[in-house]
């Protein structure tokens, strides 16, 4: 290990002994072998449900194992706000897991240590001199008719090998990956992008404006930009450019007439160049998006409004282009109220845009990305978009409450 950022090399098998990898079982029956020929003081197993954050992981498990002289040591993790961890605190007579007396106050760190368990998975720590008793053994094998973790673990069990599992520190947690099973991963781009409300803090982390919880604090403000019309820190630099590369990437954009056959009765009053969330599969997930980080917001500005769940059946992008459709008349949108989220930057992708409230003559930039206006809709803020001169400007535009 170089540092604690990073490997000094990484390598690739693909192959073992000339013979392809055939199964989960052989495939880290086969790491073990490969690792024990290197001779190595230690050995871990990384599993890629296992998210690790903090930064000093390895060397805590290496220090720790070798100070208390563990065999076989699993850092703990659990899936975030759930008892889903990667240990076992007891066994059933059939090898299946069994809930044991302690295991909440374990998997909620209350009680803090290094716990002999029947059972890890996950992350392993691996001492050499355990490693060399393990790898001709083949324990990932050792029982075919369960799955590879559980036939390692019925394997120490049966043979005395203590697992020890290490709660006394936050390492990170596990990732919820059931729900890409259900993705249509061979047709979209950015799946992490559909991973809502599955996995939020990671969620959050990678697509939510970092300045949005600074705002959401008692004392924070949102900022005014109009009269009523509020443009503050949303959705991050990256959800900015997975939704516009996933949007082109499906590519049936809208031709910008009235006659739209994607909406009931078929006709568009104020049509733009767009596709909609439910186009790409994503309107469920961004619905759910709005209830959470938007509804909040309209609470903090337009107090004495409450309206939970949020419904919206409009949520679309727009693309603005001057050889397409570079502008768009003046119009109320069908809501209660609208965010209007910007997705790239004036001056490197485009020139020109920006919206105009036609009532208070006041005009917002609308180029800071990630920056999302939220304003009333159908009464009284008529409004705009200016005209894109030069590029490809793209916004996030959601009526809410219609």
């Amino acid at each position: 290990m170089a540092s604690s950022w990073g490997y000094a090399s990484a390598q690739l098998i693909l192959f073992a002994e000339g013979k392809k990898i055939q199964s989960e079982h052989m495939a880290r029956d086969e790491a073990l072998k490969w690792s024990s020929q290197k001779n190595l003081d230690f050995f871990i197993m990384l599993d890629s449900d296992v998210h690790l954050t903090n930064k000093e992981t390895l060397s805590e498990l290496v220090q720790t194992a070798a100070h208390h002289d563990v065999g076989i040591l699993t850092p703990m993790v659990v899936q975030s706000g759930k008892l889903f961890s990667n240990f076992w605190g007891a066994v059933s007579h059939s090898g299946y897991y069994a809930r044991a007396d302690d295991y909440v106050e374990l998997a909620e760190r209350r009680r803090l240590g290094l716990w002999n368990v029947p059972f890890v998975n996950s992350i392993l720590a691996i001492s050499g001199q355990k490693l060399s008793l393990l790898a001709g053994k083949e324990p990932f094998s050792y029982s075919k008719t369960t799955d590879p973790d559980m036939s390692f673990a019925q394997y120490c069990r049966d043979n005395g090998y203590f697992m020890i599992v290490d709660n006394r520190l936050y390492y990170g947690f596990l990732v919820e990956s059931d729900g890409f099973a259900h993705l249509p991963l061979d047709s979209i781009i950015h799946p992490e992008l559909y991973d809502f409300p599955n996995n939020k803090q990671l969620w959050e982390k990678r697509y939510i404006h970092p300045l949005y919880f600074d705002m959401m604090q008692p004392d924070g403000e949102v900022p005014l930009a109009c009269p009523d019309v509020y443009d503050f820190p949303f959705v991050s630099e990256r959800f900015c450019r997975e939704i516009i590369e996933v949007m082109e990437n499906y590519g049936q954009w809208s031709d910008g007439g009235n006659a739209d056959r994607r909406l009931e009765g078929g006709y568009e009053n104020v049509p733009t160049r767009d596709i909609h969330m439910n186009q790409i599969g994503f309107d469920r997930q961004w619905l759910a998006v709005i209830d959470e980080y938007v509804v909040p917001v309209q609470e903090k500005v337009f107090i004495g409004f409450y309206q939970r769940p949020a419904k919206s059946n409009m949520m679309f992008v727009v693309r603005y282009r001057p050889d397409e459709q570079a502008s768009l008349r003046p119009h109320h949108d069908a809501s209660t109220y609208s965010i209007d989220i910007a997705l790239n930057k004036r001056g490197v992708d485009y020139e020109g845009g920006g919206v105009r409230y036609v009532r208070y003559n006041c005009t917002v930039p609308a180029d800071q990305v990630g920056y999302s206006m939220l304003f009333p809709g159908r009464l009284t803020h008529l409004h705009e978009g200016l005209p894109t001169t030069k590029g490809t400007r793209y916004i996030l535009v959601s009526f809410i409450n219609p």
